[in-house]
């Protein structure tokens, strides 16, 4: 039978409220393929953590023919059907009741349906044309960036599996919004209920998808849709081919620093539809959804599109530089504040993803670091050092369009070679140590010296010396114990920095501390009575350990803690003020 014949997968959802999806698989017959393993993926590309969604999925049924015939579960994600080579339909239900960028979701208001989540894969037959037919609840509408079947309203098709689950499905009495840019058509769906300024974030969406196209010459769709859901509580965001969720909390826009935020995340999500997308590592597409797929290259897609996604607002008029400047001496200061930043090679934090990054230990804050954060500065370094090499006229925007060029739009996959041959040749210079110190090295990343070479004012000053109103509160911030701790009422331990002072007295993770100095304390006054005493002074801790009292006495220090300000420097050279001119201003 031709491969032509596509798959046909059918959704319904006849009692929204039991948040219950509806699903039918027909497999047309395959005579070479007697026996058929259905799979039911494990993880969705963009999220690196394995999330075995089939535990989610129920009163699973084989037919032929319109009999019945057995199937055999495998394991956790495989049922074995033998089916003689003839057509089978496969039905089930799949409960939909998490709300994120990268599940399935159903109630009485609305559905999504994120593909990975929702439907099986017939193995060996990924690449076969698929159809899904859907029937929304009578007056919702559907978005999706799968094209629609003409002359049908509500069957779409897809290539392959991959097209089917890459594109997610928005339906409901959602708010849809469309406008044009550079011969493409964009459109934006916002579900939920939000207190921001609709037109101002269509207008803002506008400027950072030209931004983003002047970047790159152009867009590699015809189509794009935003699909944006207003939610009590921020959820992030999830990058696909030629769409993207954003989930934001919806009724948190009561500053500029709200609508900075949701500028961000577009920008980061629609600078994916390039760089992992189609600017990617060869094993992130076509997808193993059984298991997970090892990259080293994870500082690249997502801590490089972290970078430029700030670069992108830069240019699109939506961040000043002074504002920009700001941000980033603030993010700076978190980040060199991080125990475990040189502890792991980017490389290798890109590839333990799955197993620490997203299921961390007690301790990964003080062995590890987000290849994302990580990442944002590694790209920061790069940019600077290739605008130095060529008086602020080329930087990574041109590594990126040069990859484009050469790799992204012929459908060729990258390595880390690949990534380093387009920055010699942008920088035209060898960046061999740049590769070897802080992407497989664990060097600390000289980043204010680099921007004092770019004209940036940097400057580090203590928690104390940079509060300069008030004494008091100055004098209490000089003293140090290494402590985080966990959201919530009790003052329990998150994390004890290596050879801090609390480190030293024997305090650990998960400890909950009831006393300083015999004063009661909980979350909202621990660091209040440590901040009491100033360095050298001595404290005595009391605290519960596996329910058992304990008491330890600690010696604070001065505090480590740095704060950093970033700034124009206004007497900076004039070769300084080219790169930074070319940094902060041109493509």
């Amino acid at each position: 039978m031709p491969a032509s014949i596509p798959l046909r997968y059918r959704v319904t959802m006849p009692e929204p409220s039991s948040h219950e999806f509806h699903v039918t698989l027909q497999v047309p017959a395959l005579r070479e393929r007697p026996v058929l393993d259905l799979v039911f993926p494990a993880w969705t590309p963009g999220s690196y953590m394995v999330r075995d969604f089939s535990r989610h999925v129920y009163d699973l049924r084989v037919a032929s023919n319109s009999r019945g015939i057995p199937s055999e579960r495998l394991n956790k994600l495989r049922w074995r059907v033998r089916s003689d080579g003839h057509p089978v339909e496969v039905s089930y239900r799949v409960f939909a009741f998490e709300q994120s960028v990268r599940t399935s979701f159903l109630d009485q208001d609305r559905a999504f349906l994120s593909g990975t989540s929702l439907f099986f894969l017939v193995q060996g037959e990924e690449t076969r044309p698929c159809l899904l037919d859907l029937e929304p609840p009578t007056g919702w509408r559907i978005s999706t960036a799968l094209p629609a079947l003409r002359g049908t309203r509500h069957r779409f098709r897809a290539a392959g599996y991959d097209q089917l689950v890459d594109e997610p499905v928005e339906m409901g009495s959602h708010r849809g919004y469309t406008f044009r840019q550079g011969g493409a058509r964009f459109q934006v769906t916002i579900a939920g209920h939000s207190n921001a300024d609709l037109e101002r974030l269509l207008a803002d969406l506008r400027r950072i998808v030209a931004a983003t196209g002047a970047l790159f010459g152009g867009f590699p769709f015809e189509r794009y849709l935003f699909i944006i859901h207003a939610l009590p509580e921020r959820g992030g965001g999830l990058e696909h081919a030629c769409s993207c969720t954003l989930d934001i909390a919806g009724m948190a826009f009561e500053d500029e620093k709200a609508y900075q935020r949701f500028n961000e995340l577009a920008a980061h999500e629609f600078f994916h539809a390039w760089n992992v997308k189609r600017i990617r590592d060869q094993v992130l597409g076509p997808f193993d959804y059984t298991a997970e797929n090892y990259t080293r290259l994870l500082w690249f897609h997502e801590g490089f599109t972290e970078y430029m996604q700030a670069i992108i607002l830069l240019r699109a008029g939506l961040v000043a530089p002074e504002r920009y400047l700001k941000d980033l001496g603030e993010d700076w200061a978190k980040y060199a504040g991080r125990p475990g930043r040189n502890i792991t090679p980017l490389s290798e934090l890109s590839l333990e993803a799955w197993i620490k990054q997203y299921k961390p230990a007690d301790n990964h804050t003080n062995r590890a670091v987000s290849y994302y954060e990580k990442g944002k500065w590694a790209g920061l370094l790069l940019d600077l050092a290739l605008r130095q090499a060529t008086q602020g006229r080329r930087g990574l925007p041109h590594v990126f369009r040069r990859l484009w060029q050469s790799h992204g739009r012929r459908g060729r996959s990258i390595t880390v070679r690949d990534i380093r041959a387009a920055a010699e040749s942008v920088g035209r210079g060898f960046l061999g140590w740049y590769f070897s110190r802080f992407i497989d090295g664990t060097a600390e990343l000289p980043v204010p010296t680099w921007l004092r070479r770019a004209g940036i004012a940097a400057q580090a000053r203590s928690p104390a010396q940079a509060e300069r109103e008030d004494r008091v509160k100055a004098r209490r911030q000089q003293g140090w114990a290494g402590l985080s701790f966990a959201a919530g009422e009790a003052a329990v331990v998150k994390n004890v920095i290596p050879d801090s002072p609390a480190w030293k007295a024997g305090l650990t993770f998960r400890d909950e501390i009831v006393a300083v100095n015999d004063y009661q304390v909980d979350a909202s006054t621990v660091a209040k009575r440590l901040a009491d005493c100033g360095p050298g002074q001595t404290v005595t801790v009391a605290f519960f350990r596996q329910e058992i009292l304990r008491t330890t006495r600690l010696r604070l220090v001065r505090t480590p803690e740095r704060k950093w300000t970033f700034a124009i420097d206004p007497a900076a050279s004039p070769t300084r003020r080219r790169v930074r001119q070319g940094w902060l201003r041109g493509f």
